[in-house]
């Protein structure tokens, strides 16, 4: 998508409205995506490369506490505290520093090994448990459909260049994703909550400005997907383009990509505005800003 907006400065804002639908939540025990998923058979699992928790510092208030710990709202695989270690996460001193922790210009390793490799690592074992591959025994293989989200750093630094330490393995995972046959009943998708907003481009140029506001976004959907969509597009508007070539043209935000995962989640029994609301219906052309929900003072769209 290459108008992907996000909808405020930082993490918070942006994964409250991907996660949420919601960025100021207005009743208590709001869900979470994952306890749609998990509502309806799904096995949820969240990775945090940075020493964060997602679910506890940017939700957790919205329960009471032993709710929130013992409710079926929790995910069923959480994976953190390897990334909390102090020769990752120093424990004294600045852990947002320029030369150690998530923010690093250098590169993050553990052990002698990238975090993200202990990421895939982590990520291979688990989908292999998951969905067992066809060399395995008849009786070991039971497919459990997943949700997994996982939150990568490398792109949360001033240079530019810890980036590029993701790459083989980042292929790597694509390859083995495509070559077990995942990709053909599995939405993957890959993007930023934001752009960069660290280093002297964000601080002084309006390209900069422009970049933080519109972070990458890319998306992977089963063959079987794409035509369901196209299908639906045809038969209840007037545009003819598929509807996911049409959004890569138009305004979208994390709001919408909310409602694609309410619409996987309950597939095939979605709601009918979910779906419209959802990355798989074509947007309204010529969408402005506040009708997506981006403040005046955040839109890249400037008009006079």
């Amino acid at each position: 998508l290459f108008r992907y907006h996000s909808v405020g400065l930082n993490t918070d804002n942006n994964t409250k409205a991907m996660f949420l639908g919601d960025i100021y939540p207005k009743k208590r025990n709001t869900l979470p995506i994952w306890a749609y998923f998990r509502d309806r058979g799904y096995i949820t699992a969240r990775v945090e490369a940075g020493c964060g928790d997602w679910a506890k510092d940017c939700n957790g208030h919205n329960y009471q506490q032993q709710d929130f710990a013992v409710s079926k709202r929790s995910l069923d695989y959480e994976l953190t505290a390897p990334f909390c270690l102090p020769e990752v996460f120093p424990d004294v001193g600045n852990p947002f520093g320029n030369f150690k922790g998530p923010f690093s210009i250098i590169a993050r390793c553990l052990f002698g090994r990238y975090l993200h490799d202990w990421v895939f690592d982590y990520l291979y074992k688990l989908r292999r448990e998951l969905r067992p591959q066809p060399a395995m025994p008849q009786k070991a293989r039971k497919h459990r459909p997943y949700m997994i989200t996982v939150a990568l750093m490398e792109g949360h630094e001033g240079t530019g260049e810890v980036l590029r330490t993701l790459d083989d393995a980042l292929a790597a995972f694509l390859k083995d994703m495509r070559d077990s046959g995942e990709l053909d009943d599995t939405v993957l998708i890959i993007g930023g909550d934001h752009g960069l907003h660290m280093g002297l481009n964000f601080a002084y140029t309006q390209n900069g400005r422009i970049e933080h506001q519109n972070p990458f976004f890319a998306m992977s959907v089963p063959e079987w997907l794409h035509q369901f969509a196209g299908d639906y597009q045809a038969n209840d508007n007037q545009e003819q383009a598929h509807p996911l070539a049409l959004n890569e043209q138009r305004l979208t935000t994390p709001f919408e990509l909310h409602h694609t995962f309410r619409v996987l989640a309950e597939w095939p029994e979605f709601s009918s505005d979910s779906w419209k609301r959802s990355l798989f219906y074509a947007q309204k052309k010529g969408r402005t800003c506040d009708e997506a929900g981006i403040g005046a003072g955040f839109c890249m769209c400037k008009t006079k």
